[in-house]
């Protein structure tokens, strides 16, 4: 008997870690642990950090599976790719399909719509072996319409996004890195709103990126993207879940290698190997998203509007008062991103400081008592009539 309860009770836990786990949302880092530095303590570090998922290009399919099972034992997952991965995409996929750290296959980052339809046939030849892990593609950003069709070979942008849903690939990943010392890029909300809206019509989720690692815009003399701090990591992180950004990616985690044109600097990881002070803002960073993002993932966002500030291009000003609220109102220059979205049967709030710099006052009255304020460690408590909202941060209400 006693032998029976510790088989029931061990089978408990066992169900409830596995249960927990399948309901965090994937935070992952693009640049995450080499394959020359796969030790247990730099999995540990990266883990100290809040990441889930190590993503790296491997010279080989042994160094991968190598470094698949020392990210194991400490409960740290892996998208990788290896030459064989093409050269011999059963022998890889049979390969690793058992890996119990293996978290997907990276195919490509930013291909034109000639190299997707290619990796589709990759996929293909890896899905006859196994079909129980990810297909992972990158794509480009809207940063110029202009560029679009010489850089894709699309039409469009929409037309871009829409050719990378038609794969067999699980999600939608796309990255824009909106704040440069010239400040937001106007096209960063457009390019959500069409990400956004593929989404929803192919049915695949889509992840988001925030940036982690200064250097030089490409081809914008005097133009850089700054070290990362707290508030533009918040931006970056809680508009993407405004949007219904279903994991969470950064670039980098560990600092890439030199490069004459971007000059990159201040990763969290440097090239040795050590932390820097990037290091402990994305720790911080990640201990605060976890609880908000367990609030967001499986969740579905059933509206994005903007209030207050210039609303833009292709998005929406907020017209009709959330259920539930008499008065919303948000004072502050770059306005609010405002999110309606559910989950378990609740119907939620978010509101998004669009500055990464200055502060934005929340006005909100109630028309009955149901409203709540959720905190970042998703506690209910009383609703006030007016909130300060940090730079980039974000304000959660369940209305219902």
């Amino acid at each position: 008997m006693r032998t029976l309860r510790f088989f029931i009770l061990s089978f408990l836990i066992c169900w409830i870690s596995a249960s927990l786990a399948a309901d965090d949302m994937p935070i992952i880092a693009y640049w995450g642990v080499p394959e020359d530095y796969s030790s247990e303590a730099h999995f540990q570090t990266f883990k100290d950090c809040g990441f889930t998922v190590s993503l790296y290009p491997y010279s080989s399919l042994t160094k991968l599976k190598e470094a698949c099972k020392i990210a194991e034992k400490k409960g740290i997952s892996i998208i990788g790719n290896c030459p064989e991965q093409t050269s011999a995409p059963q022998v890889t996929a049979k390969s690793l399909k058992e890996e119990k750290a293996f978290y997907g296959y990276l195919l490509q980052d930013e291909p034109d719509v000639l190299q997707i339809k290619h990796q589709q046939q990759t996929i293909e030849r890896l899905k006859t072996i196994d079909s129980q892990h990810i297909f992972y593609l990158n794509l480009y950003p809207l940063y110029n319409a202009d560029w679009i069709p010489s850089s894709t070979k699309a039409k469009d942008y929409p037309d871009y996004v829409k050719t990378a849903a038609r794969t067999d690939c699980q999600q939608i990943s796309f990255d824009h890195y909106p704040i440069t010392t010239n400040g937001v890029r106007k096209t960063w909300y457009q390019n959500l709103e069409m990400i956004r809206q593929e989404s929803l019509s192919s049915g695949k989720p889509f992840w988001g990126f925030a940036l982690s690692i200064a250097h030089n815009v490409p081809y914008t003399p005097n133009t850089y993207y700054p070290i990362a701090t707290l508030a533009s990591l918040r931006l970056q992180i809680y508009t993407n879940l405004a949007y219904g950004a279903q994991a969470i990616q950064y670039f980098t985690y560990w600092h890439p290698g030199e490069n004459d044109m971007l000059k990159f600097h201040d990763a969290p990881i440097s090239r040795d190997g050590k932390k820097t002070k990037t290091y402990y803002v994305v720790q911080k960073m990640n201990q605060e998203l976890k609880p908000v993002a367990h609030l967001f993932y499986g969740s579905k966002v059933t509206a994005v509007h903007h209030l207050g500030g210039t609303i833009p291009e292709g998005g929406s000003r907020l017209s009709e008062m959330p259920k539930n609220l008499s008065l919303l109102k948000v004072v502050g220059r770059q306005g609010g991103t405002i999110s309606q979205f559910t989950k378990n049967g609740h119907q939620y709030l978010a509101i998004v400081n669009k500055s990464p710099k200055a502060k934005l006052t929340i006005r909100l009255k109630t028309r009955n008592q149901t409203p709540l304020c959720i905190t970042k460690k998703l506690q209910a408590v009383k609703i006030k009539n007016s909130y300060t909202v940090q730079p980039g941060d974000i304000l959660i209400f369940r209305l219902a």
